[in-house]
């Protein structure tokens, strides 16, 4: 560490200790199980059935292959996948809001949902560190602020992309179960903005991974914490001088560590 002269993030200037890079400072570390089974079955299981979804939602929306005689009803096969792949997407959603409550401490809806100031604080690091305006991100065992508000998006998403697209097959199967819920929405809106609607939101998800993807390296290259691989394996490494009260005392409800 050196001691420099140079402006502070909110413009004031005076000295200080300049923040080490995190494998400058990195001294005692745990390997901490974060993201249990499910959520990792969770998160695969999306990233699966939207690519799934979107390739056979694309082909409705713009037939690209000609079924001809041999394959006569390639049409209806695509729209057998399209539907049955949104029922899994569905079940995959469902199961990541059962874990906002039934998830271990690191997955649940208090590490999401922003409900305080020091969580809009460390949004605002983090964006400047995305944006290269700050040398290191905020240490995190879990989500950091920034990454749990996009994820709030992310669900937004996914829940129009459900309410649209069970709307479109309740006008086919007139389901007794979604009537009631569903039906009045089409004498709101025009069906076919319903459908557009349903068929942008698949460019909307697209544009989010591959931020997420490029985010994700930024901070795996830098933390060399195993970001990337605790959504294969659960686990990540953490510095025991970065777990704050709450990391400690859920690690130790838990007992999902083990010294490194």
């Amino acid at each position: 560490m050196q001691l420099t002269a140079k402006p502070d993030f909110d413009g004031a200037e005076k000295s200080h200790i300049v923040d080490p890079l995190p494998h400058e400072r990195r001294g005692p570390s745990v390997v901490v199980y974060v993201w249990q089974y499910p959520l990792r079955l969770v998160h695969w299981g999306l990233v699966i059935s939207i690519c799934l979804l979107a390739f056979t939602g694309y082909y409705l929306h713009s037939p690209f292959i000609q079924g001809h005689v041999r394959v006569p009803f390639l049409m209806g096969w695509f729209r057998f996948v399209h539907e049955a792949v949104g029922m899994a997407f569905i079940a995959f959603v469902l199961l990541r809001f059962y874990l906002f409550f039934g998830g271990n401490h690191w997955e649940g809806w208090r590490q999401m949902l922003p409900i305080h100031a020091s969580q809009f604080r460390e949004a605002a690091d983090t964006m400047k560190f995305y944006a290269f305006l700050r040398p290191t991100s905020i240490p995190r065992v879990g989500h950091n602020a920034a990454a749990a508000g996009s994820y709030i998006a992310v669900y937004a998403m996914a829940l129009i992309e459900i309410v649209t697209g069970l709307v479109m097959f309740n006008l086919l199967r007139h389901s007794p179960v979604l009537n009631p819920l569903l039906g009045w929405i089409p004498r709101m809106m025009n069906i076919q903005n319903i459908r557009l609607i349903h068929f942008l939101m698949t460019f909307a998800f697209f544009a989010y991974g591959l931020v997420h993807v490029h985010l994700c390296l930024i901070n795996a290259k830098i933390e060399k914490n195993g970001l990337m691989d605790s959504i294969v394996t659960g686990y990540k490494v953490i510095p025991i001088d970065e777990l704050n009260e709450e990391d400690r005392a859920a690690i130790a409800a838990s007992g999902a560590s083990r010294p490194r």
